[in-house]
């Protein structure tokens, strides 16, 4: 932890307070004993100070050799785990000679009680918001959940990117332990600034010592109140709407039923006069019919022969 320690120089945000010029560098341990509130490096002592939170997806441990440590943990009489931070199978734990971040998630230590163990921090890095409500009500929304929020509604928002969990993890034996505690009580006793939990904003020394294992706050970077504002919107043309006549509606007049039109047929073309019925020929109509007379006169003669 030394080593990276020395490694970890930053730009100081308000170098003028303390007769430094821009741009100057400083060291993440003096920023411990700053009484600047809500500071952007403030969150970056969580990271050089105290482990990560770590998942166990996301971790490079053995996942074969955790699968097997839960099958031995099952057994009547438990056997010695094997460390799954390790290549090859073996039951050395380095957790007691240096401190292991991975201590939390390797599943030897089911138990986190005694004197080995002490409460300590773990950070995670993600984008939330801790909104305060004037009836006193607490709500910790997202990045993409904020705009559903009814400002009208909102006392303050604390954003934050860095989240603090309390945890109880194995100390290391010898001068890891000692380096470590003396980390603790020195970020304990120096760092000035306020963390958001339930209870709102409340010191952080205060709260580290009566929160319990698994309790998170959120490290706030800056306060956000609603603000009354205006807004310029361009009037439309009001259409008024017509106003309703209430006039006695006229009786409907009774018009006579019309009859269906028969139409003439049309004439057809080159069509033949239909003979006339009743009427007796002439015989001055045809000068042959005196000729089928005789004719039928002979034909009478010749028979009665």
């Amino acid at each position: 932890m030394a080593v990276f320690l020395n490694n970890s120089w930053t730009v100081c945000e308000d170098p003028e307070f303390f007769g430094l010029m821009q741009g100057t560098k400083v060291h993440l341990s003096q920023c411990i004993s700053c009484q600047r509130e809500f500071c952007p490096v403030k969150p970056q002592l969580f990271t050089a100070f105290f482990p990560e939170w770590i998942e166990l997806r996301e971790s490079p441990l053995n996942m074969k050799i955790i699968e097997l440590n839960k099958s031995l943990a099952k057994r009547r009489k438990l056997a010695q785990l094997y460390c799954p931070k390790k290549k090859q199978a073996s039951t050395d734990c380095s957790a007691y000679s240096a401190f292991c971040r991975y201590n939390l998630i390797c599943g030897v230590f089911s138990e986190r009680n005694g004197k080995n163990f002490i409460k300590s921090l773990r950070w995670r890095k993600e984008m939330v918001y801790f909104v305060m409500y004037l009836d006193g009500t607490t709500e910790v929304v997202g990045k993409n959940d904020l705009g559903e929020v009814d400002i009208d509604k909102v006392d303050r928002v604390y954003p934050g990117n860095y989240e603090v969990r309390i945890v109880s993890e194995l100390v290391p034996l010898g001068e890891e332990k000692e380096k470590l505690e003396e980390t603790v009580a020195a970020f304990k006793e120096k760092y000035s600034g306020s963390v958001v939990s339930g209870e709102g904003l409340v010191d952080f020394e205060s709260w580290f010592e009566n929160a319990s294992n698994g309790d998170s706050a959120i490290i706030p970077e800056k306060v956000l109140v609603p603000q009354k504002t205006y807004k310029v919107v361009k009037i439309k043309d009001v259409v008024e709407p017509a106003e309703v006549k209430t006039e006695k509606a006229a009786e409907p007049e009774i018009v006579p039923e019309a009859k269906p039109e028969v139409k003439p047929e049309p004439k057809k073309e080159n069509a033949k006069p239909a003979p006339a019925q009743d009427v007796q020929e002439s015989i001055f109509d045809s000068a042959e019919q005196p000729a089928e007379e005789s004719k039928k006169r002979g034909r009478k003669k010749k028979t009665a022969e």
